[in-house]
């Protein structure tokens, strides 16, 4: 289970809005377009849109009615928090300086969370954007120590620092066992996300080989989702096995005897330390120090064999 629970990306937002003012000593300041720089972790889409075009109708008319969140990044530069889209808007429209407020964060996730909290609000945000920034998430929870190991311990604790439910975070991150086609499909619209869910199951991704063929070899009739849809359908029915587990890969033979040797030295320590005067069968024990003996004078044949290989 996750350990002590981490303030959720809203309630950070929050907390940074309300005592920004008190915490940073921050000011509005008009800073060059130039200095800013996208935030690699940010994972949301830049497409231009509808909601895209919208904003930089918005901002040609009005001007910035939200100053930009920024984070210092280096000498004179600063890395977007909140406002990617803005930026974008401003650059296409020759804009030189930009409201900004500077923020500055303790640690990544501390950062990360606050570019979520300032985007998971946007209505335009589509499941992918959201398992691809969750993706982010758990790689930065990752990085600094705090990602329990089993999965279901690991959306739980997503789940908390963005304020889903775990059985939505797991819903996203399943997306990401899609594979390109299938992910272009569904973020063409030319497969329902229904389907896109269905075929992202564990279960189910052995099956996403065979349906692109399916599709690749029929007709859509003008309905692309549609055949999708039959090639699921007709996949899941014929039953199709999943595919043998791949091979272990070989183990390397000197890694092997450096961990044999490990394991003798071990085992002669072991053996030192016994006290066989106490009580105890003796002829038992002699028995079984025979048999370590034997043992014994195997693996000597066995490692003069190894070495005469090499000789050879």
């Amino acid at each position: 289970m996750a350990g002590k629970k981490s303030p959720s990306i809203f309630s950070t937002l929050q907390k940074t809005t309300e005592n920004a003012s008190a915490v940073n000593g921050e000011l509005t300041r008009q800073l060059p377009v130039a200095s800013l720089v996208d935030n690699p972790m940010n994972r949301f889409s830049m497409a231009e849109d509808d909601e895209f075009l919208s904003t930089m109708r918005s901002v040609e008319q009005d001007g910035f009615l939200e100053d930009i969140v920024v984070t210092p990044d280096g000498e004179n530069t600063w890395r977007i928090i909140s406002g990617h889209r803005r930026v974008m808007a401003a650059r296409k429209l020759g804009k030189t300086a930009v409201p900004c407020k500077v923020r500055r964060y303790p640690d990544k996730l501390s950062e990360l969370r606050a570019l979520m909290g300032a985007n998971v609000h946007r209505r335009s945000l589509s499941p992918f954007d959201m398992a691809r920034q969750l993706e982010t998430l758990r790689e930065v929870l990752s990085e600094s120590g705090q990602l329990p190991e089993g999965t279901k311990e690991q959306a739980e604790l997503m789940a908390a620092q963005s304020d889903l439910s775990r059985a939505t975070v797991e819903r996203y991150l399943d997306l990401l066992n899609l594979d390109e086609t299938m992910t272009g499909w569904a973020e063409r619209g030319e497969m329902t996300m229904t389907d896109a869910y269905e075929m992202a199951r564990r279960k189910n991704v052995h099956l996403q080989a065979a349906v692109e063929e399916y599709v690749a070899h029929n007709n859509a009739n003008g309905d692309f989702p549609g055949l999708v849809h039959r090639a699921i359908a007709w996949a899941k029915a014929a039953e199709l096995p999943p595919p043998p587990p791949k091979p272990a890969p070989a183990a390397n033979p000197l890694r092997t005897v450096d961990s044999f040797g490990r394991a003798v030295r071990r085992s002669t320590a072991q053996l030192k330390a016994l006290d066989l005067s106490a009580d105890v069968d003796r002829t038992t024990a002699r028995k079984k120090l025979d048999t370590c003996l034997a043992n014994l004078e195997e693996l000597r044949r066995t490692v003069e064999a190894l070495k005469a290989g090499l000789d050879g």
